[in-house]
């Protein structure tokens, strides 16, 4: 039998550390990636949500338009949505996605892109997270002004999706349709200002 010396043990425990500290971060990454197929609804993970806090957001959505110009829609709706695993799952297919195939049926995603594709895309996506019961408690709705700014309140603390439809611009030579996004961490009784929700054509996503 080997008998290690105080510094060899000191030496093999550091390296055992390492190997775990390793092992705890890449599960932790594995859960923060979106799941392959739709999770279980876990109502424990949204219980802190469905209670009223003291946090505020407030921002603009827009879409950025081929001039340059930000391009908002007076009454389009804003979503305020939990971060859960369930959420992101969603979230991943139908608002990430560029195409529709992710939404189930081919034919249905060719007929889409056929049309105008992010807004049959866009009324899908919303399709599906007002019809689902269990995630309606849990979901926060505002519309935002003629020049795109949004309000929400009494909001408790944790990570959430902001998700706008904007079906385009009343100028025809400037009016792009789909979906405006940000995640957002927020602080028990923060206030969060100036918040930036809109699409990737406009870098700042």
């Amino acid at each position: 039998m080997t008998t290690l010396r105080p510094g060899q043990r000191l030496s093999l425990g550091v390296t055992v550390l390492l190997l775990a500290s390793t092992l705890c971060l890449s599960q932790g990454t594995a859960v923060e990636s979106s799941p392959a197929s739709p999770p279980v609804f876990n109502e424990k993970e949204f219980a802190v949500y469905k209670q009223k806090g003291h946090g505020t957001l407030s921002g603009q959505v827009f879409l950025g338009g081929s001039s340059g110009k930000a391009v908002t829609q007076a009454g389009a709706p804003v979503y305020l949505i939990p971060v859960t695993r369930y959420t992101r799952y969603w979230f991943d297919h139908s608002v990430r996605a560029t195409v529709c195939s992710s939404l189930g049926d081919p034919a249905a995603a060719d007929a889409a892109a056929a049309t105008h594709q992010p807004v049959n895309c866009a009324h899908e996506a919303f399709r599906q997270l007002e019809t689902d019961k269990r995630l309606v408690p849990y979901l926060r709705t505002t519309r935002a002004n003629p020049t795109g700014h949004f309000w929400f309140t009494k909001i408790p603390a944790g990570r959430y999706y902001i998700v706008s439809m904007i079906e385009g611009s009343s100028q025809k030579e400037d009016g792009p349709a789909g979906l405006a996004w940000l995640t957002i961490d927020l602080d028990a009784a923060e206030k969060a200002t100036n918040l930036v929700v809109t699409d990737c054509k406009s870098n700042l996503c």
